[in-house]
Protein backbone atom coordinates (compact mmCIF):
# COMPACT_ATOMS: atom_id res chain seq x y z
CA UNK A 1 0.00 0.00 0.00
CA UNK A 2 1.22 3.54 -0.87
CA UNK A 3 1.81 6.10 1.42
CA UNK A 4 -1.00 8.01 -0.02
CA UNK A 5 -3.24 4.85 0.07
CA UNK A 6 -2.35 4.60 3.45
CA UNK A 7 -3.22 8.02 4.66
CA UNK A 8 -6.34 8.07 2.90
CA UNK A 9 -7.32 4.35 4.45
CA UNK A 10 -6.60 6.51 8.44
CA UNK A 11 -8.58 9.33 7.06
CA UNK A 12 -11.50 6.85 6.00
CA UNK A 13 -11.26 4.17 9.03
CA UNK A 14 -8.92 5.86 11.29
CA UNK A 15 -6.57 4.07 13.52
CA UNK A 16 -8.60 1.26 14.88
CA UNK A 17 -9.19 0.52 10.78
CA UNK A 18 -5.19 0.33 10.56
CA UNK A 19 -5.04 -1.85 13.86
CA UNK A 20 -7.64 -4.31 12.35
CA UNK A 21 -5.38 -4.30 9.04
CA UNK A 22 -2.14 -4.85 10.28
CA UNK A 23 -3.77 -7.61 12.70
CA UNK A 24 -5.44 -9.35 9.30
CA UNK A 25 -2.03 -9.20 7.19
CA UNK A 26 -0.21 -10.47 10.45
CA UNK A 27 -2.45 -13.82 10.49
CA UNK A 28 -2.78 -13.97 6.77
CA UNK A 29 1.10 -14.03 6.83
CA UNK A 30 1.23 -16.52 9.69
CA UNK A 31 -1.39 -19.34 7.37
CA UNK A 32 1.26 -19.23 4.69
CA UNK A 33 4.10 -20.13 6.63
CA UNK A 34 6.39 -23.69 5.96
CA UNK A 35 5.44 -24.26 9.63
CA UNK A 36 1.56 -23.36 9.60
CA UNK A 37 1.30 -25.67 6.13
CA UNK A 38 3.42 -28.87 8.04
CA UNK A 39 0.47 -28.65 10.46
CA UNK A 40 -2.29 -28.92 7.79
CA UNK A 41 -0.18 -31.22 6.08
CA UNK A 42 -0.13 -33.54 9.06
CA UNK A 43 -3.73 -33.28 10.13
CA UNK A 44 -4.60 -34.50 6.97
CA UNK A 45 -2.66 -37.71 7.33
CA UNK A 46 -4.38 -37.99 10.47
CA UNK A 47 -7.41 -37.44 8.62
CA UNK A 48 -6.77 -39.86 6.29
CA UNK A 49 -5.89 -42.83 8.84
CA UNK A 50 -8.94 -41.97 11.16
CA UNK A 51 -11.02 -42.59 8.02
CA UNK A 52 -10.00 -45.69 7.12
CA UNK A 53 -9.54 -46.94 10.54
CA UNK A 54 -13.02 -46.13 10.58
CA UNK A 55 -14.23 -47.62 7.77
CA UNK A 56 -12.16 -50.70 8.46
CA UNK A 57 -13.46 -51.00 12.10
CA UNK A 58 -16.92 -51.41 9.86
CA UNK A 59 -15.50 -54.11 8.22
CA UNK A 60 -14.11 -56.04 11.36
CA UNK A 61 -17.37 -55.57 13.14
CA UNK A 62 -19.53 -57.03 10.30
CA UNK A 63 -20.65 -60.10 10.57
CA UNK A 64 -21.44 -60.50 7.28
CA UNK A 65 -18.73 -61.83 4.52
CA UNK A 66 -17.41 -58.76 1.50
CA UNK A 67 -19.18 -60.36 -1.97
CA UNK A 68 -17.97 -59.32 -4.77
CA UNK A 69 -20.97 -57.27 -5.61
CA UNK A 70 -19.74 -55.06 -2.46
CA UNK A 71 -16.15 -54.51 -4.72
CA UNK A 72 -18.66 -53.75 -7.81
CA UNK A 73 -20.45 -51.22 -5.83
CA UNK A 74 -18.19 -49.66 -3.73
CA UNK A 75 -18.87 -46.40 -2.31
CA UNK A 76 -15.90 -44.84 -3.92
CA UNK A 77 -17.25 -45.15 -7.37
CA UNK A 78 -20.16 -43.49 -5.82
CA UNK A 79 -18.81 -40.78 -4.19
CA UNK A 80 -16.50 -40.01 -7.61
CA UNK A 81 -20.22 -39.99 -9.20
CA UNK A 82 -21.97 -37.57 -6.49
CA UNK A 83 -18.44 -35.26 -6.64
CA UNK A 84 -17.92 -35.14 -10.29
CA UNK A 85 -21.62 -34.70 -11.15
CA UNK A 86 -23.20 -32.83 -8.18
CA UNK A 87 -20.58 -30.99 -6.31
CA UNK A 88 -17.55 -30.05 -8.01
CA UNK A 89 -19.57 -28.36 -11.09
CA UNK A 90 -20.79 -25.75 -8.41
CA UNK A 91 -17.66 -25.56 -6.84
CA UNK A 92 -16.57 -21.52 -6.33
CA UNK A 93 -13.31 -20.25 -5.53
CA UNK A 94 -11.76 -16.65 -5.27
CA UNK A 95 -11.69 -15.66 -9.16
CA UNK A 96 -13.95 -17.06 -11.91
CA UNK A 97 -10.05 -18.24 -13.32
CA UNK A 98 -9.72 -20.25 -10.53
CA UNK A 99 -12.80 -21.65 -10.37
CA UNK A 100 -12.53 -22.98 -14.08
CA UNK A 101 -9.23 -24.09 -13.98
CA UNK A 102 -9.70 -25.99 -10.81
CA UNK A 103 -13.04 -27.62 -11.61
CA UNK A 104 -11.09 -29.07 -14.66
CA UNK A 105 -8.53 -30.37 -12.47
CA UNK A 106 -10.57 -32.08 -9.98
CA UNK A 107 -13.01 -33.67 -12.95
CA UNK A 108 -9.70 -34.76 -14.86
CA UNK A 109 -8.34 -36.22 -11.62
CA UNK A 110 -11.64 -37.78 -10.65
CA UNK A 111 -12.29 -39.35 -14.22
CA UNK A 112 -9.24 -40.66 -14.12
CA UNK A 113 -9.48 -42.49 -10.58
CA UNK A 114 -12.50 -43.83 -11.43
CA UNK A 115 -11.43 -45.28 -15.21
CA UNK A 116 -8.42 -47.40 -13.67
CA UNK A 117 -10.56 -48.73 -10.63
CA UNK A 118 -13.26 -49.75 -12.68
CA UNK A 119 -10.62 -51.93 -14.78
CA UNK A 120 -8.68 -52.78 -11.73
CA UNK A 121 -12.49 -54.00 -10.36
CA UNK A 122 -13.89 -55.31 -13.61
CA UNK A 123 -11.09 -57.19 -14.96
CA UNK A 124 -11.22 -59.58 -11.59
CA UNK A 125 -7.68 -60.64 -11.86
CA UNK A 126 -7.09 -59.78 -8.16
CA UNK A 127 -9.01 -63.43 -7.24
CA UNK A 128 -5.96 -65.00 -8.08
CA UNK A 129 -3.13 -63.08 -6.66
CA UNK A 130 -1.05 -62.99 -3.90
CA UNK A 131 -0.07 -60.94 -1.72
CA UNK A 132 2.79 -59.28 -3.44
CA UNK A 133 1.04 -59.46 -6.76
CA UNK A 134 -1.61 -57.61 -4.92
CA UNK A 135 0.59 -54.90 -3.10
CA UNK A 136 2.61 -54.27 -6.84
CA UNK A 137 -0.77 -54.33 -8.83
CA UNK A 138 -2.08 -51.66 -6.21
CA UNK A 139 1.17 -49.62 -6.47
CA UNK A 140 0.84 -49.76 -11.00
CA UNK A 141 -2.79 -48.65 -10.12
CA UNK A 142 -1.68 -45.42 -7.91
CA UNK A 143 0.80 -44.95 -10.44
CA UNK A 144 -0.87 -45.44 -13.75
CA UNK A 145 -3.48 -43.03 -12.49
CA UNK A 146 -1.18 -39.99 -11.37
CA UNK A 147 0.49 -40.34 -14.84
CA UNK A 148 -2.79 -40.38 -16.41
CA UNK A 149 -4.30 -37.17 -14.81
CA UNK A 150 -0.95 -35.56 -14.97
CA UNK A 151 -1.14 -35.82 -18.52
CA UNK A 152 -4.49 -34.85 -19.50
CA UNK A 153 -4.36 -31.97 -17.54
CA UNK A 154 -1.15 -30.47 -19.31
CA UNK A 155 -2.76 -31.54 -22.83
CA UNK A 156 -6.06 -29.52 -21.73
CA UNK A 157 -3.96 -27.04 -20.46
CA UNK A 158 -3.95 -26.64 -16.78
CA UNK A 159 -1.05 -24.71 -15.65
CA UNK A 160 2.21 -26.55 -14.39
CA UNK A 161 1.98 -24.52 -11.53
CA UNK A 162 -1.39 -25.83 -10.36
CA UNK A 163 -0.57 -29.22 -11.17
CA UNK A 164 3.28 -29.38 -9.32
CA UNK A 165 1.72 -27.33 -6.01
CA UNK A 166 -1.13 -29.89 -6.01
CA UNK A 167 1.19 -33.09 -6.47
CA UNK A 168 3.48 -31.77 -3.67
CA UNK A 169 0.29 -31.94 -1.31
CA UNK A 170 -0.93 -35.03 -2.56
CA UNK A 171 3.08 -36.25 -2.39
CA UNK A 172 2.33 -35.73 1.47
CA UNK A 173 -0.44 -38.32 2.02
CA UNK A 174 1.12 -40.83 -0.82
CA UNK A 175 3.85 -42.68 1.40
CA UNK A 176 1.00 -42.97 4.20
CA UNK A 177 -1.00 -44.83 0.79
CA UNK A 178 1.76 -47.05 0.04
CA UNK A 179 2.42 -48.03 4.49
CA UNK A 180 -1.90 -48.45 4.70
CA UNK A 181 -2.36 -50.67 1.44
CA UNK A 182 1.06 -52.61 2.31
CA UNK A 183 -0.18 -53.25 5.46
CA UNK A 184 -3.84 -54.58 4.23
CA UNK A 185 -1.76 -56.67 1.96
CA UNK A 186 0.63 -58.46 4.28
CA UNK A 187 -2.04 -58.63 7.30
CA UNK A 188 -3.85 -62.43 8.05
CA UNK A 189 -7.08 -60.59 9.03
CA UNK A 190 -7.68 -59.35 5.69
CA UNK A 191 -6.93 -62.84 4.00
CA UNK A 192 -10.26 -64.42 2.61
CA UNK A 193 -11.71 -66.21 -0.70
CA UNK A 194 -10.79 -64.86 -3.77
CA UNK A 195 -8.98 -61.17 -2.34
CA UNK A 196 -12.00 -59.81 -1.82
CA UNK A 197 -11.47 -58.34 1.92
CA UNK A 198 -7.83 -57.31 1.05
CA UNK A 199 -9.65 -55.33 -2.41
CA UNK A 200 -12.18 -53.69 -0.43
CA UNK A 201 -10.05 -52.60 2.17
CA UNK A 202 -7.62 -51.04 -0.62
CA UNK A 203 -10.77 -49.31 -1.99
CA UNK A 204 -11.55 -47.90 1.52
CA UNK A 205 -8.14 -46.59 1.66
CA UNK A 206 -8.22 -44.69 -2.14
CA UNK A 207 -11.56 -43.62 -1.19
CA UNK A 208 -9.60 -41.34 1.42
CA UNK A 209 -7.40 -40.45 -0.60
CA UNK A 210 -9.85 -38.80 -2.66
CA UNK A 211 -11.70 -36.90 0.36
CA UNK A 212 -8.26 -35.90 1.33
CA UNK A 213 -7.54 -34.00 -1.94
CA UNK A 214 -11.37 -32.38 -2.44
CA UNK A 215 -11.09 -31.40 0.92
CA UNK A 216 -7.29 -29.37 0.06
CA UNK A 217 -8.03 -28.11 -3.37
CA UNK A 218 -9.06 -24.58 -2.10
CA UNK A 219 -5.93 -23.97 0.80
CA UNK A 220 -3.68 -25.21 -2.59
CA UNK A 221 -5.72 -22.40 -4.78
CA UNK A 222 -5.84 -19.54 -2.32
CA UNK A 223 -1.66 -20.48 -1.64
CA UNK A 224 -0.78 -19.76 -5.28
CA UNK A 225 -0.20 -15.54 -4.99
CA UNK A 226 1.01 -13.78 -8.76
CA UNK A 227 2.00 -16.84 -10.40
CA UNK A 228 -1.26 -17.69 -12.24
CA UNK A 229 -1.98 -13.44 -13.37
CA UNK A 230 -2.57 -12.78 -16.87
CA UNK A 231 -3.32 -16.31 -18.01
CA UNK A 232 -6.50 -17.71 -19.23
CA UNK A 233 -8.68 -20.66 -18.89
CA UNK A 234 -11.54 -21.65 -20.64
CA UNK A 235 -12.52 -17.52 -21.29
CA UNK A 236 -11.78 -16.39 -17.93
CA UNK A 237 -8.55 -14.02 -17.40
CA UNK A 238 -6.60 -14.38 -13.91
CA UNK A 239 -6.93 -10.88 -12.76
Amino acid sequence: MKFSDMIEFIGNYGFSGVLFLIITTIIIGFFKTDWFQGILSRFGDFYIEKMVSSKNAEIKTSVKEISESDIDNHDVIKFIDFWLYSKVPTFIFSTDYRTAVFRKYLDIYLKAYKKNIREFVNSGEFKKMDDAEIWKTSLSLINKTIYDYESEMRRQGIPDIIIEKMKVKNNDTLTLTIDLINGVCNSRFYSSENNLLKVYSILNILLSILENTIMNSEPICNSINGQLKGLEFDGKIEP
